[in-house]
């Protein structure tokens, strides 16, 4: 008695036969279709993401209040869905960056009463920098009112405003970045 043990045959090989072919071409067709559908839907989700948390600030100027009285104002306002994270904020005159409300008068209005013309004028003002300015929010960065009697200078700055630039760096919750120049008509995208 020998331990060998008898060997199997070699396999033959089976010819591929036409439905095998086809059922694995459609397999790999079918998987392509799903992938790119995967893809694609993916796309529209970040979109529609991105639209449901997209800031859009816009600013204006004005010389009226909404009861009529002269009072002149630059506001600030988030018109988009989403939040506004202020990255900087820049107040210029004519393409000159100013510090403050003292230095833009003297930069506007210096000829019109000079630094002690300022105290006769009241202010309200509101700082942006590093702020999030929420959807529909309004902020008024500055309000003059016209003291009685009218002033010179409240006349000269009135007379400005519309040289007064405001620029904001701002980005959505995503990092989505824009630059706001009230001399554009559209914010314009930047990198974060």
């Amino acid at each position: 008695m020998t331990d060998e043990q008898p060997v199997a045959p070699p396999a033959r090989r089976r010819p591929l036969r036409l439905y095998e072919v086809v059922m694995g071409g459609c397999v790999v067709l079918i998987s392509v279709i799903s992938l790119f559908v995967a893809i694609s839907a993916n796309r529209t989700q970040e979109r529609m993401l991105a639209a449901s948390v997209w800031p859009s600030l816009i600013t204006g100027t004005s010389n009226i209040t909404l009861d009529g009285d002269p009072q002149v104002s630059i506001d600030l306002l988030n018109r988009g869905t989403g939040p506004a994270r202020v990255r900087w904020a820049q107040l210029l005159h004519d393409g000159t960056p100013v510090r403050d409300i003292d230095e833009l008068l003297a930069r506007c209005c210096a000829g019109e009463g000079g630094p002690a013309a300022r105290g006769q004028l009241q202010f309200l003002s509101s700082g942006i920098q590093r702020r999030v300015v929420g959807a529909d929010e309004w902020i008024a960065l500055l309000r003059v009112p016209q003291p009685q009697p009218a002033h010179p200078l409240w006349t000269a700055l009135d007379r400005e405003r519309h040289r007064i630039e405001l620029r904001v760096c701002y980005c959505s919750v995503l990092d989505d970045c824009w630059m706001l120049d009230s001399t554009e008509d559209e914010p314009e995208p930047v990198r974060p």
